[in-house]
């Protein structure tokens, strides 16, 4: 054989070999010059519908949809002659005419000759597309979740900054207060790459989502890639107001730039094809891990989630059955962990949360599962127990292992749990019913007082049911008119005349009668139905100190109780402000009725809040004094009006020397501090002398007068009462 046949032969096996490297990636490539296709392997051909060496030697405009896109994918030409990589997302076309995203690597075979033409990487990026679109779309109408996504996220108008949610901030080095209202240059690391930025907006007046990865500005001066994914709120004027989701790509773009790294090295060596290939299978065989482990667990705690609990409670039954054993199902719940989360913020309520999980792991068994199903919420699944005694044991060594404080970020945190228990096969032989019944188990020790277990018993459903049918009425209880108040007077003792009354709410059920405010108050605290129904209250009163008025009869202050959420409130007293401002009554004749143990939950944002209403020209008392522990340091702080002594103290005054002791030890310090005094829940003639020998100056009970309604007060307010209240 000649030099020369044996040099064709070897071309011949290079280009086999180099064929069989084409075909065998994941990804489409295609040799091109003068913007015609030479050769491309199978994926390529795949990706826009062809069959083989269909495309070989045709224009590539057949691949774009239209003469701009095709205009627009000759711009790279003068990158790759300087022998520059060129990357981008386009729309292109299949053959069948549907169109498709796709991501483009572009580089010159040879940049010392660019005229032998460019070799591109083509990847199907649809997908991904589809899934950056439904993102965006989910958070333009969920802004409440803004701050919880993991992507920054910002709205634009007119290139500034109208809002924007807190990763945003942190990925720049700043606070979302500081970027309010600011131009769009910051995140840029110069004038022209700003000036670049604005070339998008074309793209979004045509409603498309218009998606790039750039460099942007660190508050500290370094740059990190971003992939910025926009989209126009107006398509007739998209520089107006857009919304951008954005991604800190540093390190997947790193990883990328690898890659390619990597598929350059493998085309210039042949010899390691194998090893390579290997090596991204094994690459994505720890991606695909990591996919079903998400799917699988809790992203903040990294336990089971209810998908997985689910499957190893139906594994775990199975074997039960056929063993006859039992297993038990604890439904666990954070007491207030709500209040924690809103006033330490969501950074410590993840970390309470994570802290609780470890706690809760390091105490149950190697074949027990923990799961966090959602929130505050977490499920323990006890197989193969001999006895109720063993769950029940178990849940006490949660409960005293949660007792243990908590240190986080500087703050020291008590946290309580309430747990419901259910066991098979006694409680249910499904998952579904154990867990059913496990929470209603649940919400019963919540109605116990919390901080402790219960087992499931079958009357729980059928309370747990009267509970919901109760709160759907009292959804509908305002717009039905089925409440009322009714007003109880509060006497001057010195005097013998009302010197006020305090308003109680009252439900007028459709089937149950009246009921009083202990049968749902604490339903609406908790449903935060409270809000509204605490406005209604404030506005009904207005109005009805508008009506006294009218019939001439002198002005007197109507107590309002404000429950502990209502208080807790940020802009409580903006909103009361607004109620007095629409309604015409002045403040000097509403007197709020705040507990003490409501005040001293947050000390400095209650003196806030409390400075703000006495400003107002409220009048401020603190109802069921006496059982809150206040401190008697804030206490002189707090711009209150009046103390009301707990009528817990009043109701065995006459026979215990320690209640009468403590109410008069309350009625000197209430002197002291220049504060009204009132005894609540007076009803006896013996009681009425010993408050009023302890130094309370005012009283208010079924002595007097039980409440009533507003009718019935214009006669309370004429009546003049002797030293014996008959």
């Amino acid at each position: 054989m000649s030099v020369r046949d044996r040099h064709d032969d070897a071309l011949h096996v290079l280009a086999r070999e180099n064929q069989t490297l084409l075909d065998t990636v994941l990804v489409g490539i295609v040799f091109v010059r003068e913007r015609i296709m030479l050769r491309c392997n199978r994926r390529f051909e795949e990706i826009f519908g062809y069959a083989p060496n269909e495309l070989d030697g045709r224009s590539t405009r057949v691949l774009y949809p239209d003469d701009e896109g095709f205009d627009y994918g000759g711009s790279p030409y003068g990158a790759l002659a300087k022998g520059l990589t060129h990357q981008r997302e386009q729309i292109l076309a299949r053959k069948d005419g549907s169109t498709f995203w796709c991501r483009l690597y572009g580089r010159a075979m040879d940049a010392a000759q660019p005229q032998l033409g460019s070799v591109w990487l083509f990847e199907d990026v649809s997908e991904r597309k589809a899934e950056e679109l439904a993102v965006r779309g989910l958070l333009l109408e969920q802004q409440a979740i803004l701050d919880n996504a993991s992507a920054g996220i910002v709205f634009l108008k007119d290139r500034v900054v109208q809002r924007c949610n807190r990763r945003f901030a942190e990925m720049l080095g700043y606070t979302p207060e500081e970027l309010l209202q600011c131009g769009t240059r910051f995140m840029y690391p110069s004038d022209a790459a700003w000036r670049e930025a604005a070339h998008v907006y074309p793209v979004l007046a045509r409603g498309e989502s218009h998606a790039r990865e750039e460099p942007l500005l660190h508050r500290d001066g370094t740059q990190l890639w971003c992939r910025l994914t926009g989209r126009a709120v107006d398509r007739a004027h998209p520089e107006l107001e857009s919304v951008w989701l954005i991604e800190d790509v540093t390190e997947q773009r790193a990883a990328r730039e690898d890659l390619e790294l990597r598929v350059r090295e493998r085309t210039a060596e042949l010899a390691h094809t194998n090893q390579r290939l290997l090596a991204e299978m094994a690459e994505r065989e720890q991606v695909e891990n990591r996919v079903r482990h998400l799917a699988n667990h809790d992203e903040l705690t990294g336990l089971p989630n209810r998908r997985l609990l689910l499957d190893r409670l139906a594994q775990a039954l199975a074997l039960a059955r056929r063993a006859n054993e039992q297993l038990a199902v604890m439904f666990l719940d954070l007491d207030r962990f709500k209040t924690i989360n809103d006033s330490l913020g969501h950074p410590v309520g993840d970390a309470l949360l994570r802290g609780v999980a470890q706690r809760i792991v390091g105490i149950v068994r190697e074949g027990d599962t923990v799961s966090r199903i959602g929130g505050d919420e977490f499920v323990i699944l006890l197989p193969r127990i001999e006895s109720e005694t063993q769950a029940a044991f178990v849940a006490g060594k949660v409960m005293e292992t949660l007792a243990q404080p908590l240190r986080l970020e500087g703050h020291e945190l008590h946290v309580t749990a309430s747990i419901g228990i259910a066991l098979f096969p006694s409680d249910g032989e499904t998952p579904e019913t154990l867990l059913r019944n496990a929470d209603s188990a649940m919400y019963h020790a919540k109605d116990a007082g919390r901080d402790n277990h219960q087992f499931f018993a079958a009357q729980m459903n059928v309370t747990a049911q009267q509970r919901l049918e109760l709160e759907n009425d009292l959804h509908h209880a305002l717009q039905r008119a089925e409440l009322f108040l009714h007003y109880q007077p509060r006497i001057d003792l010195a005097r013998g005349r009302m010197v006020g009354v305090e308003a109680l709410l009252r439900w007028l059920h459709p089937r149950r009668g009246v009921i009083h405010p202990g049968g749902f108050i604490a339903l609406a605290e908790e449903t935060g139905l409270i809000v509204r129904l605490g406005e209604w209250v404030l506005r009904e009163v207005c109005r009805q100190i508008l009506e006294w008025q009218r019939q001439g009869l002198p002005a007197f202050p109507v107590a309002v109780n404000l429950s502990p959420r209502q208080f807790g409130q940020r802009h409580i007293a903006e909103r009361i402000g607004e109620i007095l401002l629409e309604t015409g009554v002045s403040s000097s004749l509403i007197e709020l009725e705040i507990t003490e143990t409501s005040l001293m939950q947050h000390t400095e944002q209650t003196l806030g809040t409390l400075s703000r209403l006495h400003k107002m020209g409220l009048r401020l008392a603190i109802d069921d004094f006496g059982i809150g522990y206040s401190s008697l340091s804030y206490l002189k702080r707090f711009p209150v009006d009046q103390l009301k002594i707990d009528q817990s103290f009043v109701r065995d005054i006459g026979v215990d020397p320690t209640n009468a002791a403590i109410v008069a030890a309350i009625a000197t310090l209430a002197h002291n501090l220049k504060l009204a005094v009132v005894a609540e829940g007076v009803e006896t003639h013996e009681q009425l002398d010993a408050v009023r020998t302890a130094g309370c100056g005012q009283a208010q009970g079924f002595l007097f007068s039980r409440p009533v309604g507003a009718e019935h007060v214009p006669a309370l307010a004429l009546r003049r009462w002797s030293a014996d209240a008959r």
